[in-house]
């Protein structure tokens, strides 16, 4: 056999990729499909109309579905900003310099993967938002610096690994343990009195997410994502698929958009172009985001707090409001899938919420539930419905009241519930292209691509986190 023919030769690794590229749709695609399958599930496990609702008052799957249609708006805006505001700051002068030099360390694809996944586990663990910018933002670079500096890197798989650090980072600012350190928050959520006695006022990070049990569980499962992506990422050159023309063309252009001199002409360009007012509100914007974060710590952490700090900062760090402006217009193209794509999931939870369906669902698993197996079970439900309604702080309301009144009624301990529950959501994320969205923009990149390689990812968390649950917990 020929050299030729052995470095062609199909893989299994080669057919697992093509049956994914051939039946893998679009992330739009996706969300229709999961809609219509929620709808039958709600028709045939509760038995809803289907257009008018029922004399008995039950709530039809249409009118449930256009009920829920807009009811994710603000969580919408505020991702919109989340992704704005962090592309902003990535691309920013400052942070911009500082990201292209780490992206230039690499002399090849081992040292290149290491480096991304590293910096974005230990960022997203600290916040997840911050955590996917400037993961994105690196791995934009790095992709283009192996370009430039020749040596070959597959990056559907890169990027999809890189992506998968988002399992083991439940870390500080996920939204479930968020909100069982705010206090009175978990009670509200109790519909039973066993639940209400039995939940306490508040739980701290130290709790939860803090606890060397959680910080173990993360460190086991960095491991285990790096070991398997280095396993599945394609290492013969003919068969790695490198930075892209048109993500190569976007960096480069977020590399010289600042570039020339500034147009200070005329006062309006002087306006346009001078640091005094960009440097007047940043500053007085951080001065108050210091001092809430001082007084509240980890509790100020907010989507709202982080956007605002978000925001404050990428206007200091891009020094005049020219600049500032045209980082934001580069960053826009980013929030399409978000704008359009959160009503369909919108509509997925208001079919789930008023339909029936969630109580049939959280029913069916709470039946085979002990103290024991619990948080198993709750991992493993949290992990389904996450595929339906991919929002862990929207879904968290959906689910809590059903999870501390089973927990109530074992003695399972909340915080370890709330975990739980988070990493159930972090699982299935990555084989769900709804958080994918900015990946898929900003690097300019097909889920279907990703999604071989997260589907590995996501068995092998699966598994450790099962024997977390099972027998750590």
């Amino acid at each position: 056999m020929s050299n030729n023919e052995t470095t062609t030769k199909k893989t299994f690794n080669d057919h697992f990729i093509r049956f994914f590229d051939r039946w893998t749709p679009n992330a739009m695609v996706f969300a229709i499909i999961l809609t219509i399958i929620v709808a039958i599930l709600a028709i045939i496990f509760t038995g809803c109309p289907i257009i008018m609702d029922s004399a008995e008052g039950q709530m039809s799957l249409m009118n449930s579905w256009v009920a829920g249609f807009w009811s994710l708006l603000t969580f919408g805006m505020q991702m919109s900003l989340i992704m704005i505001t962090g592309n902003v700051i990535a691309i920013s002068p400052p942070v911009q310099k500082l990201i292209r030099k780490l992206a230039m360390m690499p002399n090849n694809w081992f040292q290149a993967y290491a480096m991304v996944l590293v910096i974005s586990w230990i960022l997203m663990y600290i916040h997840w938002g911050i955590g996917m910018m400037v993961c994105i933002a690196l791995l934009r670079n790095t992709l283009v610096a192996a370009r430039d500096k020749g040596y070959s890197i597959h990056a559907p798989a890169l990027i999809a690994c890189a992506y998968c650090t988002a399992i083991p980072a439940v870390g500080i600012s996920q939204a479930a343990p968020l909100q069982g350190a705010t206090p009175g928050f978990l009670k509200s959520m109790c519909t039973t009195e066993i639940a209400a006695n039995y939940v306490a006022e508040a739980y701290p990070l130290s709790e939860s997410v803090l606890t060397w049990w959680n910080l173990l569980q993360c460190l086991v499962l960095f491991i285990m994502v790096f070991i398997v992506g280095y396993l599945i990422m394609p290492k013969n050159k003919l068969k790695m698929e490198g930075c892209s023309d048109e993500l190569y063309n976007d960096v480069k252009h977020t590399q010289t958009m600042y570039e020339g001199p500034a147009d200070r002409s005329t006062p309006a360009g002087f306006m346009n172009n001078t640091p005094v007012f960009s440097m007047i509100i940043g500053i007085f914007g951080l001065i108050w985001c210091v001092m809430l974060y001082a007084k509240q710590g980890f509790n100020g952490l907010t989507i709202n707090n982080f956007n605002f700090t978000m925001m404050m900062l990428g206007i200091v760090l891009c020094g005049t409001p020219e600049r500032f402006s045209k980082a934001c217009i580069a960053s826009v193209g980013s929030v399409w899938g978000v704008i359009i794509q959160f009503p369909l999931y919108a509509g997925i939870f208001g079919i789930i919420a008023n339909t029936g369906l969630a109580a049939v669902i959280s029913n069916a698993f709470m039946a085979i539930s002990t103290t024991k197996t619990f948080p198993e079970v709750a991992y493993l439900y949290s992990a389904v419905l996450n595929m339906a309604v991919p929002s862990g702080g929207s879904k968290f309301v959906i689910e809590a009241p059903y999870l501390l009144d089973v927990a109530a009624k074992l003695n399972v301990d909340v915080p370890k519930l709330l975990c739980a529950y988070t990493y159930g959501d972090q699982t299935t994320n990555i084989i769900q292209p709804f958080w994918a969205l900015p990946y898929l923009t900003l690097c300019h990149i097909d889920f279907k691509k990703l999604l071989p390689y997260t589907l590995v990812i996501c068995v092998g968390a699966l598994i450790v986190c099962s024997i977390f649950f099972l027998g750590v917990y």
